[in-house]
C-alpha cells in the first residue's frame, strides 16, 4: 500500500515539474498557456467585450460637393428613366432534326424561352427592342414598372438594322422615353445602359462614349461604341445620356468566349436617329423603307486601281448602274469609283450599301467621285428599295419573265442573324423553298449560301441579281453550309431555257 502512495507521489512531483518547466518556457517567450486560456474563455474584459465604431465619415461632406453632387444626379437620372424601361420574355417553337427509332429523320420541336430588355417610346405602348430578342417568338411578354405583365404584339422588325417594335395589349400609363439626337454624341460623353442582366431584375450601368460609327457587319456600320457594362440580357435596352434621352438601343457586346458571353468594357448600340427613322417608317407601313441608288459593285483590287490610276485604299468600284435608277439619272458610270457619300468617306462596296439603305427616301445626297483620274461631283436622289428587280442592269432587260426565273429555281432568301454573324458566318439565309422548283430536294430551310460560282454573296438582292443574270445561261454552282450538321456542300442549279 505504502509502495503505491510512493509512486503516485513521484508521478505527481514528476507531472507538477514539468508543468512548473513549460510555464516558465512559456512566460519567457510571452506565449500564452493553459491558465491564460481558461482565463479568456471564461471572463469577458473591456477589452474584448465592447466595439467602438466609428460615428464620422473619413471626409466631410462639404469637402466634396461636386462629388456629392453628381452621385445624387445619377440617382435622380436612373429614377426618371428607369419607369419606361421594360423586361421582355418570349416563347418561341424550334425544331431540330433527329433520328427516329425506325433511322428516319424527323423534326423535334421543343419549346424555347428568352428574356431580353426594351424601351417604351409612346404613350400608347411602343416599345422599341432588338429584332434577334423577339425573333421566331410566338409570345411575348412585357414586364413594366411595378412588375405588371403585359402581352405585347409585333408592329414590324427591321432584321438588318436588328430592331423591332412592339405594342402593349392593353391600357394603363405607359412613360415614353424620348429620342435624343445621336448625330450630337461625341466620343467622352456620359452615357447610362438600362436593361435585364441574365433574368436578375433591372438594372442600370454607367460609361462613355468610346467611338461613333463602328461597323460589325455590312449593314450596321454607325454604331455607337461604349465603355458602359452591357451583358447577356440588356440587349434591346436604353443607352441615354445626361438628359434621359435615348441616343441608342444596346444591341451587342465584343466577346472573345461566345459560348458565355461576357462584358469585356467594349458594347455596342444602334444610335437613336436610325432606330427613330427605323421605328417611324414601320408604324406608318409597317415594315422598314430602304433606300436605293441602283448599281452593281465591286471592291477594288490592285490591278483595278492600277488601271485607273487610283492610288488610294477606300472607295467602291462601280460595275454597272441600273437603268432608270438615282444612278443612272445623277450620272453615274461603270469604272467610277465612289469616293465620298454625303460628305463621309466611303470604305469599300459594303459601307456605301449599308448608308444608301439607311438614307431617307427623296433626299438629294452628294457624292464624290474618281473618274478619268480627277474628282467628279454629283448629287443623286434616293429612291425607294421595292423589288429584287430594282437594280437590274440594261443587258438585263432581254430576260423576257424574271419572276418565272425565280419561281423556276425556287429560292428565297434573307439576311442572317446578328448572332450568325457573330458565329462568323457570312452569306445568305434559305428562307424558303418553293415546291416542285429546282431548288427543291437541294436546299432547306436554314441553309446558308455562302458562294455563287465562288464569288462570295453578301446580301439578297446580290443573291437575286446574279441568279438572273447567269440562270438562263449556265449552270451556277452554290457554296451552301447545311446547318443540321454544318458541313459545306456544293449544289448545281442546272441552267433555265427562258429566251
Amino acid at each position: 500500500m505504502k509502495e503505491g502512495y510512493r509512486k503516485l507521489l513521484v508521478l505527481t512531483i514528476v507531472l507538477l515539474s514539468a508543468f512548473l518547466v513549460v510555464t516558465g518556457i512559456r512566460k519567457i517567450s510571452n506565449t500564452p498557456g493553459l491558465l491564460d486560456f481558461i482565463k479568456n474563455s471564461v471572463s469577458t474584459d473591456e477589452e474584448g467585450g465592447q466595439a467602438i465604431l466609428a460615428k464620422d465619415p473619413p471626409i466631410a461632406v462639404d469637402e466634396i460637393p461636386m462629388l456629392q453632387k453628381l452621385n445624387a444626379e445619377y440617382t435622380k437620372l436612373t429614377e426618371a428613366v428607369m419607369p419606361s424601361v421594360v423586361s421582355l420574355n418570349t416563347v418561341g417553337v424550334e425544331g431540330k432534326r433527329v433520328i427516329d427509332r425506325f433511322g428516319r429523320p424527323v423534326v423535334q420541336r421543343s419549346e424555347t424561352t428568352s428574356q431580353g430588355s426594351g424601351v417604351i417610346v409612346s404613350y400608347e405602348g411602343h416599345v422599341i427592342t432588338n429584332y434577334h430578342v423577339i425573333a421566331n417568338k410566338q409570345k411575348i411578354q412585357v414586364i413594366t414598372e411595378g412588375n405588371h405583365a403585359y402581352w405585347a404584339e409585333i408592329v414590324g422588325m427591321d432584321p438588318m438594322l436588328d430592331i423591332a417594335v412592339l405594342k402593349i395589349n392593353g391600357k394603363g400609363k405607359f412613360k415614353p422615353l424620348k429620342f435624343g439626337d445621336s448625330d450630337e454624341v461625341r466620343e467622352g460623353n456620359i452615357v447610362l445602359a438600362f436593361g435585364n442582366p441574365f433574368q436578375i431584375g433591372k438594372s442600370v450601368t454607367n460609361g462613355v462614349i468610346s467611338a461613333r460609327e463602328r461597323s460589325l457587319s455590312d449593314q450596321q456600320g454607325e454604331l455607337l461604341q461604349s465603355s458602359a457594362a452591357v451583358n447577356p440580357g440588356y440587349s434591346g435596352g436604353p443607352l441615354v445620356n445626361t438628359k434621359g434621352e435615348i441616343i441608342g438601343i444596346n444591341s451587342q457586346i465584343y466577346t472573345t468566349d461566345q459560348k458565355n458571353p461576357g462584358f469585356q468594357g467594349i458594347s455596342f448600340s444602334i444610335p437613336s436617329n436610325i432606330v427613330k427613322d427605323t421605328f417611324e417608317a414601320i408604324r406608318e407601313r409597317g415594315r422598314p423603307v430602304r433606300g436605293f441608288l441602283g448599281v452593281s459593285m465591286e471592291n477594288l483590287t490592285p490591278n483595278k486601281k492600277l488601271e485607273l490610276s487610283y492610288g488610294m485604299s477606300h472607295g467602291a468600284l462601280i460595275d454597272r448602274v441600273g437603268p432608270d435608277t438615282p444612278a443612272e439619272k445623277a450620272g453615274l458610270q461603270h469604272n467610277d469609283i465612289v469616293l465620298e457619300y454625303n460628305n463621309k468617306q466611303v470604305r469599300d462596296p459594303s459601307h456605301l450599301i449599308g448608308m444608301v439603305q439607311r438614307t431617307k427616301v427623296g433626299e438629294k445626297v452628294p457624292m464624290t467621285i474618281w473618274r478619268d483620274q480627277r474628282k467628279v461631283q454629283i448629287t443623286a436622289e434616293i429612291k425607294e428599295y421595292d423589288s429584287i428587280l430594282a437594280s437590274l442592269s440594261k443587258d438585263q432587260e432581254k430576260i423576257k419573265d424574271p419572276m418565272t426565273i425565280l419561281n423556276a429555281v425556287g429560292i428565297d432568301v434573307y439576311h442572317l442573324s446578328q448572332e450568325e454573324r457573330r458565329k462568323g458566318y457570312t452569306g445568305v439565309k434559305v428562307q424558303s423553298i418553293i415546291a416542285k422548283s429546282q431548288a427543291e430536294g437541294l436546299l432547306e430551310k436554314g441553309d446558308i449560301i455562302t458562294h455563287m460560282d465562288n464569288r462570295p454573296i453578301s446580301q439578297p438582292d446580290l443573291f437575286y441579281r446574279y441568279l438572273l443574270n447567269y440562270a438562263i445561261k449556265r449552270p451556277i454552282t452554290l457554296t451552301v453550309i447545311k446547318m443540321n450538321d454544318n458541313n459545306v456542300r456544293k449544289v448545281t442549279i442546272q441552267p433555265l431555257n427562258q429566251r
